[in-house]
């Protein structure tokens, strides 16, 4: 049986905080972690980008290290996994801003997705999934078309936040029309239009919304389109990483594990909350992980529990209570009793 625990919390508003600004490129390579079984990562010059595994990975994460070899920007798409943005971080501040817009348009079925901008580099963390069978991640390019019109809309959003100072809402606004283009047959023009609506409804001073339509009517054009899908079509690597995690055991039982710092209690109106997890018991260091209850309800998207204990809450405006039971597994792959 899998260690339990739950945790009640009441919580507020909350504002988001942006990652960390990063160095470019690969550094601080090390050695895979041992909890992943197999793993492609490009590292020669040839590649749309160059990765390898960081020396900040651990037992509870994988973290990647990867830098856009190319002069203009890629989307990448992340499945077998959730892409863990609250822990990840990307050297320019606009990519994290339109990473994150991407990462909160997912639905439950669709993939992880986010951008790196021209010869840009980003840290990538990957929670090591709970105790189950093997585990297949890939990090791979968009498809063509959607591939393209985010390189064309990233070339908007980067000219107009220099040129005009994009409001958010715009930047969201385009984010999900290039995550619209990953979900259904591609049709660039159609996404394209999405993007000129944003623009259109952009609440900017007549002479900025101007500038911005301007901009707009020079960026998203088709012969742009055309050179990125033909020059995307003439590389010789594509764009890809995958890992393989080693399958282990769910059913290890050791009732002497056992949760702490689970009570939360009440969250400060617009604040970020985060909190550390620990256990006892076992042998340390441990992993925790959100065990969703069977028919009950969906973990909020605003909590997020990294495996290695870090808990962030980012409520939505108004008072909330959330009930969620967390398993705790330790480095020899056991957990304890059931607790509520």
């Amino acid at each position: 049986m899998a260690t339990l625990c739950t945790i009640s919390l009441s919580a507020l508003v909350q504002a988001a905080s942006p990652a960390p600004a990063l160095g470019a490129g690969p550094s601080g390579c090390a050695a895979r972690p041992s909890w992943i079984e197999s793993a492609t990562t490009p590292e020669e010059d040839g590649n749309p980008f160059e990765s390898c595994f960081s020396d900040r990975s651990s037992l509870a994460e994988s973290v990647l290290s990867i830098t856009n070899n190319r002069p203009y920007a890629q989307l990448l798409t992340v499945t077998g996994t959730t892409l863990d943005l609250a822990e990840s971080g990307f050297a320019g501040s606009q990519e994290a801003a339109f990473s994150t817009a991407l990462a909160n348009l997912r639905p439950e079925s669709g993939p992880s997705a986010f951008l790196l901008g021209a010869s840009q580099s980003a840290i990538l963390a990957i929670d090591r999934p709970p105790p189950g069978p093997a585990q297949v991640v890939h990090i791979v390019a968009a498809p063509g078309n959607a591939f393209a019109v985010a390189a064309l809309a990233w070339r908007l959003v980067s000219a107009a936040t220099k040129r005009l100072s994009l409001p958010a809402s715009t930047r969201s606004c385009i984010a999900s029309a290039v995550y619209g283009a990953l979900r259904g047959p591609p049709h660039p023009e159609g996404t394209l239009e999405r993007v000129h609506a944003c623009v259109n409804g952009a609440p900017l001073p007549a002479s900025r919304e101007r500038l911005l339509r301007a901009l707009a009517a020079s960026l998203l054009v088709d012969r742009a389109f055309k050179e990125v899908i033909q020059r995307e079509g003439t590389e010789p690597h594509p764009a890809r990483i995958t890992l393989t995690v080693a399958p282990s055991d769910p059913y290890l039982a050791n009732p002497a594990i056992q949760l702490q710092g689970a009570n939360i209690g009440s969250i400060p109106s617009g604040s970020r909350s985060v909190r550390h997890l620990s256990a006892t018991g076992g042998l340390p260091p441990y992993r925790f992980y959100i065990v969703p209850e069977p028919g009950g309800p969906a973990v909020p998207s605003w909590l997020h529990l990294a495996a290695d204990g870090t808990l962030i809450i980012e409520p939505p405006l108004g008072s909330v209570a959330v009930n969620f039971a967390v398993e705790v597994v330790d480095s020899n792959g056991e957990h304890s009793l059931v607790a509520y």
